[in-house]
């Protein structure tokens, strides 16, 4: 071998490594695009997966038929390269392009959801395999162009192209989620992996002048390898296809459940399947001319592939003790979130690498068995397509057959039972003539053993299965669980299960790959979980916005209580509940009773599909959409919170329809809330926003006019009633409690954390969502408007405050200024008609300063003491003024009934007296004036240097300034005032956002209407 020969080749392995790593990178990100068509990222997986082995595959067969007449295969290999590149440049233009002449072309037209998913599949088909055929030709090609320069190093130069290629394409994997995506979104990535594939066709080019022109000459048949005929060794290519791919697909579905279903997660497994595949490559690469028996190596190899996926479910047993303690160690930090990452890699490689080794080994062996046998070329792109087309069959028989019939378990069991069959076959042929050959009685003897053994030994918990450890840490869901549903579904795997908390204390939850999506009470005297609130609310508030609701979508069926409660009034008149996943529909069957008009009543349709195609194909209009999908952060789930999607839905609403939105506020942060802020808000014309208890936030969205003000229609929906009553929304008053912000908030929040807008081509949530999770971030900022010392809510469209002679709701509820309503009267019990403070609602701290300030008043020390009695007097505001009405703060702070007889000097205790008699009721001249005097004169150090003091006081200032519509009286404040106050008051969240909203700048989109009261 020359010295050019070896450089050339040299060269062709490192542009193969670049062919891969663009070819995983279309992978990955076809995968998104469909995700976004076909509706969810699973369905999109196999697909592309069917397509991208299905295209290789008959690009491969293509180029078999005609590689030997090819005088410059290295050529053919650049051109081809070139037109994969010229496609990936234009691919997100003709998705665009294509997938909304479906939407508004070709689903409205469309005779029923079988011709809508014709469509669906068909445009799917056209986009991704004129690519996938591409592909499936440059292996073969570069092949034979290699085997040219080096004909005689066949087994070589096969192991090495392959492995050079896969562990490209493990790169590429990674780089396309962690480093491209982020930073150029979708189109920016297709685009790069465009870019490289017209790279690798300029570098290709000039070697492709030094190949050999005629074809390698074909070798004697040789029969040292025993009878291997042809069609054997295709069928030997086809079955292990077949089985790796069952593998992949089973052990994806598997450590989801363990490390979490995020794209994250996803991505690193498949990196872990192809790394595990050009490893194996490498090896053979490097041992190739040792083999002199390449069947009977084959045939071992096919046993120890087998014997290494039922190995990886002892493995996969212990990925979930491994997983809780990273979660117990691991800070929940973004540092500690990339070490999670780096610890779920090597878990992933654990479980599949052993496997995917030998993997890496067949197809390589399977082509040099047909090269030494004299098949030539061809053989190549033959043995090429034959595996592939088995991969084919396995994704579908892993997906629509294995995973729903038999689960995880028994899916990876028969795969390998299928591997250990073919490697004793194999052996047999390689020891004909002997009845009892020893290599095939060993090998059947290992089969035997290591089937019998998993099976016997190895037991798929399903209390640990759907433990959610990656969450919570917990193992398993404990002893107090009872699991009373668990199937694989096509998509997720869905738990349904009731917990005892106590003897009389049960709860129920349905769990999608760990997730809890819904949890309810088995009956409605136990006492309610805090989702009931949410769901119930998804339901109540609408029905409180519009008399007759004739046509209602339910986007997520989760546990059926949504449908239940909104089919729990006899205004609704259709409900059609689309959900993707067949099984999430019959485990929420086990709810009974608590779902059963979701089940039963003649009103619902539940229908399995994609929300999206649903809805273009039914031609219907809605009265009301709600869209309660999964958390952000669960594969294919994003897209329903996108600019995109948010465009999409007034299409399908009549004139005055209502969209209601689920976002959750747990496990997030403030940028991805604000991700989804803005991208909803330019899409509708009002969007109010409303809290059923810390976690969870409910946006009620107009496209064409104002959100409708609550009204108390839901008193008609009898059945309906005790639901709401048992979460504390039983009445009009206690629903418009858990209001928090109108449109122009909503802005100022965005404002406050500026983000892109989710997109589904710049996916913010997705792939920044796990990592929120995993740091167990809270947005408590939009509670925190209910609990702000100054009436913010009602500011923007909310109902004033509640008089104090009207009843409370029930305490159990989890609205967070509940709390707060109960200690201002407790506080004002106390001061004002000297009662003995009880302590079951106010603090301690409060209860101890409002006794402090009582023993002031009635010993007139007020003037004594200025300072700690203006501190303690702005401290008890901050909990009184905001929550009690103006008759209840007349005598605590307008006319103050505790001063008694005592009339106090001193300027300090004047003017906070003033100020809190101001605010209280709401003269805002008077605030701005007050709070000038209290920051200009000469007790300005006190107030400065206090930060209750001056938190109070600027706040209110502020407040004033919006409540007045003056934004250049705002701006005047803050230049005056702005850089004289405590850092830490001028970042609360409070205070930031009456800024936004004093100053004016709360754009974001189309300006609303005049805002509907409430």
């Amino acid at each position: 071998m020359n010295v050019n020969t070896q450089r050339h080749g040299a060269a062709l392995l490192w542009i193969f490594i670049a062919s891969g790593f663009a070819g995983l990178i279309y992978q990955s990100i076809w995968t998104s695009y469909l995700g976004l068509f076909l509706g969810h990222s699973a369905y999109a997986q196999s697909l592309v997966l069917m397509l991208f082995m299905g295209g290789m595959a008959l690009g491969a067969w293509l180029v078999s038929r005609r590689s030997e007449r090819l005088k410059r295969p290295l050529f053919w290999y650049a051109a081809i390269e070139l037109l994969i590149g010229l496609l990936g440049l234009t691919f997100n233009q003709l998705y665009g392009w294509s997938t909304h002449f479906a939407y508004d072309l070709l689903f409205p037209a469309a005779d029923g959801l079988g011709s809508v998913n014709a469509i669906r599949w068909t445009i799917s088909v056209l986009l991704v395999l004129p690519q996938c055929i591409l592909l499936g030709a440059t292996f073969p090609l570069m092949s034979a162009g290699f085997l040219r320069l080096r004909p005689d190093a066949d087994g070589k130069v096969i192991a090495g192209l392959y492995f050079t290629n896969s562990i490209g394409a493990a790169a590429g994997a990674l780089a396309a989620t962690y480093l491209l995506v982020p930073r150029v979104g979708l189109p920016g990535t297709v685009l790069t992996a465009g870019l490289l594939n017209i790279l690798v066709a300029f570098a290709v080019y000039p070697l492709s002048k030094q190949e050999r022109e005629a074809a390698i000459q074909s070798p004697e048949p040789s029969t040292h390898g025993g009878n291997a005929t042809p069609m054997l060794i295709l069928i030997a290519a086809a079955i292990t296809g077949l089985t790796s791919f069952v593998y992949e697909i089973t052990w994806v579905r598997m450590l989801s459940l363990a490390l979490g279903t995020t794209i994250h997660a996803f991505e690193l497994m498949l990196a872990a399947f192809i790394s595990g595949i050009a490893f194996g490559g490498l090896w053979l690469s490097r041992n190739a001319h040792r083999i002199h028996s390449p069947l009977k190596t084959v045939g071992w190899v096919q046993i120890w592939m087998g014997v290494a996926a039922l190995a990886s479910m002892f493995v996969y047993a212990n990925a979930f003790e491994w997983v809780g303690w990273l979660m117990r160690v691991i800070t929940r930090t973004s540092e500690g979130y990339s070490l999670y990452n780096l610890a779920s890699g090597i878990i992933a490689l654990l479980v599949m690498f052993p496997a995917a080794f030998f993997a890496g080994m067949t197809l390589p062996l399977l082509t040099v068995i047909l090269l030494r046998n004299g098949a030539g070329e061809r053989a190549i792109g033959r043995v090429y397509a034959a595996n592939t087309l088995g991969a084919i069959v396995g994704v579908l028989l892993a997906v629509h057959i294995l995973l729903p019939l038999v689960g995880l378990k028994m899916a990876l069991w028969l795969a390998a039972a299928g591997d250990l069959v073919l490697g004793i076959l194999l052996l047999r042929r390689v020891g004909v003539g002997r009845l009892l050959a020893p290599a095939p009685v060993m090998a059947g003897a290992a089969a035997v053993i290591a089937l019998a053994s998993t099976m016997l030994l190895v037991r798929f918990d399903p209390l640990v299965l759907a433990s959610s450890v990656y969450r919570t840490g917990a193992v398993t869901l404990g002893e107090s669980t009872r699991m009373l549903f668990y199937r694989d579904g096509k998509t997720a795997s869905v738990a349904v299960y009731e917990t005892s908390y106590s003897d009389k204390t049960k709860g129920w939850s349905i769990a999608t790959n760990g997730k809890v999506d819904a949890g309810l009470a088995p009956n409605l005297d136990n006492a309610a979980r805090s989702d009931e609130a949410t769901m119930a609310l998804l339901a109540a508030l609408p029905l409180s916005m519009k008399e007759k609701l004739d046509h209602v979508g339910v986007i997520g069926f989760g546990s059926g209580m949504t449908t239940h409660s909104l089919l729990g009034s006899k205004r609704v008149g259709q409900i059609d509940t689309v959900d993707i996943e067949p099984m999430m529909i019959e485990g929420a069957r086990q709810f009974g009773k608590r779902v059963h008009r979701a089940f039963d009543d003649p009103r619902s349709h539940i229908i399995i599909d994609d929300a999206k195609s649903y809805f273009s194909s039914s031609r219907k209009q809605y009265d009301v959409i709600v869209s309660e999908p999964s958390n952000p952060w669960m594969g294919g789930t994003a897209s329903l919170f996108s600019s995109e999607f948010y465009r999409f839905i007034p299409r399908h609403l009549k004139q005055d329809g209502l969209f209601v939105q689920w976002l959750q506020l747990y496990e997030i942060d403030e940028t991805l809330v604000s991700s989804v802020l803005a991208a909803m808000l330019p899409e509708f014309n009002d969007v109010q926003a409303y809290l059923a208890n810390t976690g969870d936030l409910i946006l009620i969205a107009s496209p064409h006019g104002k959100v409708p003000p609550l009204q108390d229609f839901t008193s008609k929906d009898g059945a309906l009633h005790p639901e709401l009553l048992r979460v504390g929304f039983g009445t009009l008053r206690d629903m418009q409690d858990a209001y928090v912000l109108d449109r122009r908030g909503l802005a100022a929040f965005v404002q406050m954390y500026p983000s892109k807008p989710n997109s589904d081509y710049f996916p913010v949530l997705q792939l920044k969502a796990p990592e929120s999770r995993f740091k167990r971030d809270m947005v408590s900022n939009l509670g925190s408007v209910l609990t702000a010392p100054w009436p913010i809510s009602p500011a923007l469209g909310g109902l004033q405050r509640r008089a104090l002679s009207s009843e409370l709701p029930d305490h159990k509820r989890e609205i967070t200024n509940d709390r707060k309503l109960r200690a201002a009267r407790e506080l004002r019990a106390a001061l004002v008609d000297d009662q003995p403070i009880g302590g079951d609602y106010a603090s301690q701290d409060d209860a101890m300063q409002l006794e402090a300030l009582r023993g002031l008043a009635k010993d007139c020390n007020l003037d004594r003491a200025p300072a700690q009695s203006s501190q303690i007097m702005f401290s008890l505001a901050l909990e009184t003024i905001p929550f009690l009405d103006a008759d209840a703060n007349r005598e605590m702070w307008i006319e103050p009934k505790w001063l008694g007889a005592c009339k106090p000097a001193h300027p300090l205790v004047v003017e906070t007296l003033a100020l809190l008699a101001a605010t209280a009721k709401d003269d805002h001249m008077a605030v701005i004036d007050v709070g000038q005097n209290l920051l200009n004169g000469d007790n300005s150090g006190f107030v400065l240097g206090n930060p209750t003091a001056s938190y109070y006081i600027w706040g209110a200032m502020q407040y004033s300034a919006f409540m007045l519509g003056s934004p250049q009286l705002a701006e005047a404040l803050q230049a005056r005032y702005g850089a004289k106050l405590p850092s830490q008051v001028t970042a609360q969240v409070p205070i930031r956002l009456l800024t936004q909203l004093a100053s004016g700048q709360t754009n974001a989109g189309p300006a609303p209407q005049a805002a509907g009261g409430h």
